[in-house]
């Protein structure tokens, strides 16, 4: 496991991201200028809770989020992306869409400073069904939504076309 240091929370919390294994590590290497909007985003950021899941408008457009709502007329289909186990619901039909958004994922470690877990250009979402962290509204959310197709790399034969998660 390789760690970086990304910066300090703005109540001086260390925060670092596992640059080969973590969900970080996928989103980072697809968007390259995501570290530095991170960086700019845990600088303004008090960090206590265990788990801190938030997004943040960051004033001006940022980039493409992947995140769009689906409609009846879209091709879906299902696949793994790297550093996971779960399915990800992807359209193939659409485009990203402009954001101002950045969310974070960081998880507290024993010495009490954080780990990037994930981070990504776009809004918060529940995760996906089956996460560890899912919640009452992942399923309802991700039968309306999707990421769009192409714009992450996926583990190679995993792609499916039928709802995954019952």
């Amino acid at each position: 496991m390789k760690h970086q240091i990304v910066g300090k929370t703005k109540n001086g919390k260390l925060v670092y991201v596992d640059t080969q294994s973590s969900h970080a590590a996928t989103h980072i290497a697809d968007t390259p200028d995501l570290l530095k909007l991170v960086q700019e985003f845990i600088a303004d950021l008090v960090a206590v809770d265990d788990n801190v899941y938030v997004d943040k408008d960051m004033g001006r457009a940022v980039g493409l989020s992947d995140l769009v709502k689906t409609s009846k007329t879209d091709k879906i289909i299902y696949a793994k992306r790297l550093n996971r186990d779960n399915y990800t619901r992807f359209v193939l039909s659409r485009k990203a869409e402009p954001t101002n958004f950045v969310t974070i994922v960081l998880r507290k470690d024993t010495e009490g400073d954080y780990e990037l877990w994930s981070a990504w250009v776009g809004r918060a979402a529940p995760q996906f069904p089956g996460d560890e962290f899912e919640t009452a509204e992942s399923k309802p959310f991700w039968r309306i939504h999707a990421l769009v197709w192409g714009n992450q790399e996926t583990k190679p034969n995993t792609e499916r076309d039928d709802w995954p998660w019952d």
